[in-house]
């Protein structure tokens, strides 16, 4: 069982990463409708990838709609 939750995060992450390469203006909640998963999920594996040195991450300060 352990196997099979840790194979579907990595899933969840290599989907997350294709999907940041393809289109890097997508927000979040882009991604997570794309994906069909959480907004939470996203967060969690975009963390997870930036922690592991495969993104980098900037935060947008000048946003207009903020």
């Amino acid at each position: 069982m352990i196997i099979v939750e840790t194979m579907k995060k990595k899933v969840d992450q290599f989907n997350v990463l294709r999907t940041v390469q393809k289109k890097p203006d997508f927000t979040q909640r882009e991604i997570a409708q794309k994906l069909n998963l959480s907004l939470g999920k996203i967060n969690y594996c975009l963390q997870a990838l930036r922690i592991k040195g495969y993104i980098k991450i900037k935060n947008f300060d000048k946003q207009k709609n903020k």
